[in-house]
């Protein structure tokens, strides 16, 4: 027999000032519905509504007459961390986090370097990781431009394909195609290679991580990758929820939904471009990923709730691991086969939260 849930769980949500109090309201409001049902109250709290000399926040139901309302609560028992800007409220996570009374149902991965450096230790993954430097000086990008035709230079911390660059310097050809820190797209030539990194240079006003370039594209050239989210659900196992393939505009450089492009499903949209044989071993790479991946990482950070992991297969069927996010987006998974996963991918968190009230585990750390 279950026991009932005590206490309740608290969605740490981004500060918005565009969508007040807070944006993603329509995912909050169906977890609320969701936890009320199964009896575990669901509530969005906010970084700057937090009062540490009382233990209470102020917190955001979703009432059955569908109005959130606000209230002052105590400390949830659970939260469920969908934080961005993490940087502004750095002193207000550690401090939640050192709270005895509290357990986080995953701790936020690091920046694109540190999961790098994480995973290469796993010798079965790291066969599916492109060399990664980070950018110390323009010195890093003239060395990888000796070795490849091109290189790709990306933020350690942004998603979204935001500031992504590809760099080109071979033979007479001299340029950068990305997307900006706002979003833009853009194409840049130079006369010379010096000249680009010059420009470069002042373009990397953040740290940045280099890498070569993949043919991660169709053979007409549109950019591809396949999202597969990966989440512990009712059991506190890890399992695979979905896998979608999100494809980009023609001859660009990024795949993201968020920069135009769209979603499809995995199977058939890779059919149309590999044989029967390279499938075959494209499924059991990404399958050995997916089932390596999340414990092995894990067992290297702290305590994960989901993954959202990006496969690239290039022209030649070659499996390559791009990228690793622990707060994934969901769009890709309602776009696709009648949203059939939708449901899934929204409630496992709240599920694993379920499991972790009736099992009684988890500490504030892990």
């Amino acid at each position: 027999m279950k026991k009932k849930a005590t206490g309740y769980l608290g969605i740490l949500a981004t500060p918005s000032t565009k969508y007040l109090p807070f944006p993603d309201k329509t995912f909050y409001a169906y977890l609320t519905q969701a936890g009320r049902r199964i009896g575990l109250p669901v509530y969005v709290i906010l970084p700057t509504h937090i009062n540490f000399a009382t233990q209470s926040v102020i917190a955001y139901r979703y009432t059955t007459e569908k109005k959130w309302v606000k209230t002052r609560m105590p400390f949830p028992t659970l939260i469920y961390d969908r934080l961005s800007n993490r940087k502004k409220y750095e002193t207000q996570i550690k401090k939640l986090k050192s709270q005895p009374s509290i357990t986080f149902l995953g701790h936020v991965l690091g920046d694109k370097l540190k999961n790098h450096n994480h995973l290469i230790q796993h010798p079965g993954i790291a066969a599916h990781m492109p060399p990664t430097e980070p950018v110390t000086s323009m010195q890093v990008i003239k060395n990888m431009l000796n070795v490849y035709d091109a290189v790709i230079v990306k933020p350690m911390r942004n998603s979204l394909g935001i500031g992504v660059m590809k760099v080109t310097s071979k033979n007479n050809i001299h340029r950068v195609d990305g997307r900006d820190f706002k979003n833009k797209v853009f194409h840049r030539k130079f006369s010379n290679r010096s000249s680009l990194l010059f420009w470069l240079q002042n373009q990397c006003k953040v740290k940045m991580i280099a890498q070569p370039y993949l043919e991660l594209h169709t053979p007409e050239g549109v950019p591809f990758d396949i999202r597969v989210l990966v989440q512990k659900g009712g059991n506190g196992e890890w399992g695979e929820t979905g896998r979608a393939v999100r494809a980009g505009a023609i001859d660009g450089l990024t795949s993201n939904l968020c920069g135009g492009g769209k979603a499809h499903t995995y199977e058939p949209f890779l059919r149309q471009y590999f044989s029967e044989e390279q499938l075959l071993q494209i499924h059991r790479e990404i399958d050995f990923i997916v089932k390596e991946l999340p414990p092995f990482l894990e067992s290297r950070h702290g305590r994960l709730v989901e993954l959202g992991i990006d496969i690239g297969i290039d022209l030649s069927g070659r499996v390559w691991l791009i990228e690793v996010n622990s707060k994934p987006g969901r769009a890709s998974f309602r776009k696709i086969e009648n949203g059939k996963y939708r449901r899934d991918v929204q409630l496992n968190p709240l599920r694993y939260a379920y499991y972790l009230v009736q099992n009684r585990k988890g500490t504030a750390t892990p």
